[in-house]
C-alpha cells in the first residue's frame, strides 16, 4: 500500500490522503453514536408513554378476559376475584388479598393495574360520597332517582354499589318467588347480600315511586 501510494503521490499528498480518510471515519463513528442515543431516547420515551397510559381496570366492573390479561392473574384466580366479588364486592384495592390464591406479592405486581377507590363511576356513587365527606362538592346534591327494587331488571340493580350482575339475578330470582318486596330488610334473605351490603345501598333503593 505504502509504495502504491510512492508511486502516485508526493508524501504531503499522502499525509492529506491519510488525514481525509481519518475524518471520514470520525464522521461515521460519531454519527452512529448519534443514532444510539437518539434511539435510547426514542426507547426512554417508549416506556413513558406505556407508563403513562397503562390500561387500568375497575376491580368490581372488569371481566374474566380483563383480569386473565394482567400478568400473574390467570383463569383460576381471575374466576376466584369474579366470585369473591360476587360475594362480598371489593371496596378497596387491598381487598384483592383476601381472595385465595392472592397474596402480599402478587397484590405489589398487580395492584397498579387496578383504578383506586373512591373514583366516581356513576350518578348515585357520587351522592353516596358526597353524603360520607370523601367527595367536596359546593353545588346542591343532583336529583337522583331511585332503584325500585320491585321493578328494576338486571341492568339497574347492578348501578348499585356492591351489586354485580349474579347478585342482581338472584334479588330478581327472590322476587319472583314472593311476589314483590315489601320491606327492604328482605333483601338480607337474598344470597349474598348481608347487612354491610344492605347497609350500602339503603339510601338508593325503594319499594315504590315516591
Amino acid at each position: 500500500m505504502k509504495n502504491f501510494l510512492k508511486n502516485f503521490l508526493t508524501e504531503d499528498e499522502q499525509k492529506i490522503l491519510i488525514f481525509i480518510i481519518f475524518l471520514a471515519v470520525l464522521g461515521l463513528a460519531l454519527k452512529f453514536i448519534g443514532i444510539e442515543q437518539e434511539n435510547d431516547s426514542l426507547s426512554a420515551d417508549s416506556l413513558n408513554f406505556e407508563k403513562d397510559f397503562e390500561i387500568k381496570y375497575d376491580l368490581n366492573s372488569a371481566t374474566k378476559e380483563e383480569l386473565i390479561s394482567i400478568p400473574g392473574i390467570g383463569e383460576k384466580k381471575a374466576g376466584d376475584i369474579i366470585s369473591y366479588r360476587e360475594n362480598s364486592g371489593f371496596e378497596a384495592k387491598e381487598d384483592l388479598m383476601k381472595v385465595k390464591g392472592i397474596g402480599k406479592a402478587t397484590f405489589k405486581k398487580i395492584e397498579s393495574y387496578f383504578y383506586e377507590f373512591g373514583r366516581v363511576s356513576n350518578p348515585l356513587e357520587k351522592v353516596e360520597s358526597i353524603k360520607e365527606g370523601t367527595v367536596t362538592e359546593d353545588k346542591e346534591l343532583p336529583e337522583i332517582k331511585k332503584v325500585n327494587i320491585n321493578t328494576a331488571d338486571l341492568e339497574e340493580f347492578t348501578i348499585l354499589k356492591g351489586i354485580g350482575p349474579k347478585k342482581a339475578e338472584r334479588i330478581i330470582e327472590y322476587r319472583k318467588e314472593i311476589g314483590e318486596f315489601t320491606d327492604i330488610n328482605q333483601l338480607l334473605e337474598v344470597k349474598g347480600i348481608g347487612e354491610k351490603t344492605l347497609e350500602k345501598i339503603k339510601e338508593m333503593i325503594t319499594l315504590g315511586e315516591e
